[in-house]
């Protein structure tokens, strides 16, 4: 019988961190030598195409977005397009945005072959995080490391609708800087029609260029963590309040939300928590330096708040752990970006040392991510993953996954 937790699952995760650890050392050498990085930056885009869009049936996705692929019509079926966008359904698997929708109908018509799906997915992915980190990132490299032990994982792996929203985002992030809002309300206008967290994203056209306050950023700051460490619930009331007013369906989600300990629980005092406070820190503390790197006051401004958004998420969310997951995933491109500029602020002992916590951490993070048997890694380049067993695996232990103390 095969075990729920096994460092084995975590390996594959380990060895992809470890290969593109090697890629930052490399290119670290040629920056050095003034050489090109152009040969790092094609191996980092293959590792990650082949990793990830030749991937079996990973983690709980697929569970949706299998079953939806084939019952995607082809632009030869009419009349099966038209009943795949009807309101009439009431399938909740077809209850997708038609963004989303109109991408499996165009796929299902060159192959229906579910794979295919997740292929092209991957390799949109990466063509969008090569042009933001080459864009960006003064390590290239490096933005692809934070990427994986930053929300990147999940991201790829279960996140196919909701990572189209978060990379038309970052697309456009210069709609922002150049105050182009015609063209930013376009862009995530688009991500809305593949994920509706991308709803989120409209408002900070109006403020995430303008620098915030010191004052309010640490108070803030402070306040999230007396929320988060004294688990003082604020959020609880609200939603079952809510729940109330609209009654029905709304009341008994509210409840259910509100009682069940997998969604509501705070996280408490974990490397997370200690590992996002310890950024937060670093990074206002470095504020002036990692500006003169990025020198663009719009752009410095725009990814200081993001990580402002994704820390302060984290902390005022703690009572709602769906809400964390969901929100702060959101804004995770922050440390992507920050991470590699807080790198070429240093001095050659602390960026030794910063080389080697990254090494330390990377594969804690790589480990702690994926020891279970739904991250058990396959290939359809040489393994042959079957649906049936991806189903068993999924059904047979999910319950405890999501409740490892039962």
């Amino acid at each position: 019988m095969e075990p729920t937790f096994s460092y084995i699952y975590s390996i594959p995760y380990i060895i992809l961190f470890l290969i593109y650890f090697v890629l930052f050392l490399w290119e670290n050498k040629l920056r050095k030598d003034g050489s090109d990085i152009k040969i790092v930056r094609y191996l980092g885009m293959l590792v990650f195409f082949i990793f990830f869009g030749f991937r079996g049936y990973l983690d709980t996705d697929f569970a949706v977005y299998y079953p939806l692929y084939e019952s995607a019509p082809t632009l030869s079926d009419s009349r099966g397009v038209a009943q795949f966008f009807s309101s009439v359904n009431e399938d909740y698997l077809l209850k997708v945005e038609p963004g989303f929708k109109v991408l499996l109908i165009l796929l299902k018509s060159v192959t229906p072959d579910y794979f295919f799906l997740q292929i092209i997915s991957s390799l949109i992915d990466v063509l969008f995080l090569n042009y933001f980190f080459r864009k960006y990132s003064p390590q290239y490299i490096l933005g692809f490391i934070m990427f994986f032990i930053f929300s990147g994982l999940i991201i790829e792996i279960n996140l196919m609708r909701n990572s189209k929203a978060i990379f038309l985002f970052i697309y456009s992030l210069k709609f922002i800087k150049e105050r182009n809002a015609a063209k930013y309300f376009i862009c995530n206008g688009i991500g809305l029609l593949f994920h509706t967290s991308a709803i989120f994203y409209f408002p900070l056209y109006f403020f995430l260029h303008k620098k915030f306050l010191p004052a309010f950023v640490w108070g803030t700051f402070i306040l999230g963590n007396i929320l988060y460490l004294g688990q003082i619930k604020f959020i609880t009331p609200i939603v079952l309040a809510l729940g109330n007013l609209f009654g029905g369906f709304y009341s008994i989600m509210a409840e259910a939300y509100s009682k069940s300990s997998l969604y509501s629980s705070g996280y408490g005092i974990t490397i997370g928590y200690i590992e996002k406070f310890l950024t937060f820190v670093l990074f206002y503390s470095a504020y002036d330096k990692i500006g003169n790197f990025i020198k663009d006051e719009k752009m410095l401004n725009i990814f200081f708040n993001l990580l402002f958004l994704f820390t302060t998420t984290y902390l005022f969310l703690s009572e709602y752990s769906v809400l964390i997951d969901r929100m702060t995933t959101l804004f995770a491109v922050s440390y992507w970006i920050l991470y590699p500029y807080f790198y070429a602020t240093l001095e050659r002992l602390f960026k030794t040392i910063f080389t080697v916590v990254l090494l330390l951490f990377g594969i804690l993070k790589m480990y702690k991510s994926n020891n279970f048997i739904i991250r058990r890694y396959e290939n359809i380049l040489w393994d042959k993953p079957s649906i049936s067993r991806a189903y068993f695996i999924f059904n047979k232990h999910m319950d405890k996954i999501l409740n490892p103390k039962k």
